[in-house]
């Protein structure tokens, strides 16, 4: 695995986990039941927390492959 390959690697995970999250959110806009919001809240929640520092990670990888930091 190369140093490059790795920060494209986190954004694709970081987005399909963002994709996952909007989905929950958007079955609990058309549909608010308790278990699509219990859904959301204890699964989504994390999900989209985990995209983001996935995110960041991907970022920071990539400048530091830059050595710009």
């Amino acid at each position: 695995m190369s140093s490059q390959g790795l920060p494209v690697r986190l954004l694709k995970l970081a987005v399909i986990l963002a994709v996952i999250f909007n989905l929950l959110a958007l079955v609990v806009m058309v549909r608010t039941t308790p278990l699509a919001f219990t859904l959301f809240m204890f699964v989504g929640q994390p999900l989209f927390v985990l995209a983001f520092v996935l995110l960041v990670g991907a970022v920071l990888a990539d400048l530091k492959a830059r050595q710009i930091i």
